[in-house]
């Protein structure tokens, strides 16, 4: 969760720039810095629309719509279609990991999930696009059966890297729509690219994640335990012809037939349409020409930035011993009329397992929504002075998901 926490700090005026109804020319650019152990995520990246529109502008790789993803507004996790019966699926978000998982495995206090969105410049394309986009971070996996029941010990954390080529763009109001769709005969590699896959770890910080079973074609002891990562290859079959890319790949809104990937600025949907070719041990060396089938993927929205404060002190300090604190969520940037879910809000803090607050309460004249957290109920373990990870998530009354941190938080523990 580090590299999410790192990327929160930005402006209450930078969340302006996706409203659709908002004029371009008044945007300003905004950068900052995004880490991560993975090459594929550790990109520093304009956050500016006029970057987004014109990507030969700035960096080689930039962010799109604040980067990472939440899962959609039922916490639904993404899969993959069935090979061998045994279908992946995946939480790139911490809600669907405790709305799915949680139920079954109990806890799991550092589940790994924060996912990118990004996209770079490409010039080769031949079917009008210009640009590679790629939905990249760590995940947190599991094997569902023919009934769509998880396998027992099957849970683990993963990292996910889809590489979707030549998307297109457009838009005629004011925001941009990211499409890609498939003709006859395309090359599957020419849609996603050939290295696109979700990679299974053997290993994982999450006790309940550590030791996972039941991932067939991957390398196990004796027990079904995986002694190693394995890699699953993630793309589409190739189409002789139109009829065939109707029955397999219809238009089912806000998909278009054929499409494989649609993402809208307006509504912050990102969608993907894909399917999964059996394991590869060696994860380097996968073959996406394996891929038998077509539909999966999922769905997913981008999240929103919302400024925060616990305790509304400039001080910013977090007393884990204290009781009820108020943390403020700036709705400054929120649109007349939409508000925040109440019962929709959680913290968590340096990783652990989230919480509800006590209650909720709307203060108009400070443009905040003022939410009361038993301090201690977080369980924080640290000293004064160290930092403190506060993460409050939630949904608004249109659906959208919403992050927001106070990223100058320090431990006063007296």
């Amino acid at each position: 969760m580090k590299k999410l926490f790192d990327r929160l700090a930005s402006n209450r005026s930078f969340g302006k720039l996706f409203w659709i109804h908002a004029q371009l020319e008044e945007r300003s650019r905004a950068m900052f810095s995004k880490s991560s152990v993975c090459a594929v995520v550790a990109l520093a990246a304009f956050m500016s629309l006029g970057a987004f529109l014109f990507p030969q502008v700035g960096h080689a790789q930039e962010c799109v719509w604040d980067c990472d993803l939440g899962s959609d507004t039922l916490d639904n996790p993404w899969g993959n279609s069935p090979q061998s019966q045994l279908d992946i699926a995946y939480c790139i978000d911490r809600d669907c990991v405790i709305r799915n998982l949680t139920p079954i495995l109990g806890p799991i206090p550092s589940a790994n999930t924060s996912v990118g969105l990004d996209k770079s410049p490409n010039t080769t394309c031949t079917n009008g696009g210009n640009s590679d986009v790629t939905i990249s971070g760590p995940v947190v996996a599991w094997l569902r059966d023919a009934s769509g029941s998880l396998v027992p010990g099957s849970a683990a954390q993963a990292f996910l890297s889809i590489k979707i080529k030549c998307v297109t763009s457009g838009g005629d109001t004011g925001a941009t729509t990211l499409k890609r769709a498939v003709v006859p005969k395309e090359p599957r590699t020419n849609v996603f690219d050939a290295s696109s896959k979700i990679t299974i770890l053997a290993s994982s910080t999450t006790p309940s994640l550590s030791s996972p079973k039941g991932w067939t074609g991957c390398p196990t002891n004796s027990k079904g335990i995986l002694t190693g990562n394995c890699a699953f290859p993630l793309g589409i079959v190739e189409f002789n012809n139109n009829n065939a890319i109707a029955t397999e790949l219809p238009a089912a809104p806000p998909f278009l037939q054929g499409e494989v990937f649609r993402a809208e600025e307006s509504t912050r949907f990102v969608g993907v349409r894909d399917c999964k070719g059996p394991a590869d041990p060696t994860p380097a060396s996968i073959d996406p020409t394996t891929i038998q089938c077509s539909v999966g993927g999922g769905q997913s929205l981008a999240l929103l930035r919302l400024a925060g404060n616990w305790s509304g002190a400039n001080a910013h300090t977090f007393n884990p011993k204290s009781g009820s604190n108020p943390y403020d969520i700036d709705i400054s940037i929120l649109p007349p009329g939409i508000s925040i879910l109440p019962n929709t809000v959680l913290a968590s803090a340096n990783g652990g397992n989230p919480i509800s607050p006590t209650g909720c309460n709307e203060i108009p004249s400070q443009n905040v929504e003022r939410c009361f957290f038993n301090a201690r109920d977080l369980n924080v373990v640290c000293k004064t002075g160290e930092d403190v990870k506060l993460l409050v998530t939630g949904q608004l009354e249109d659906g959208r998901k919403f992050e927001s941190t106070d990223p100058q938080l320090t431990c006063s523990n007296k």
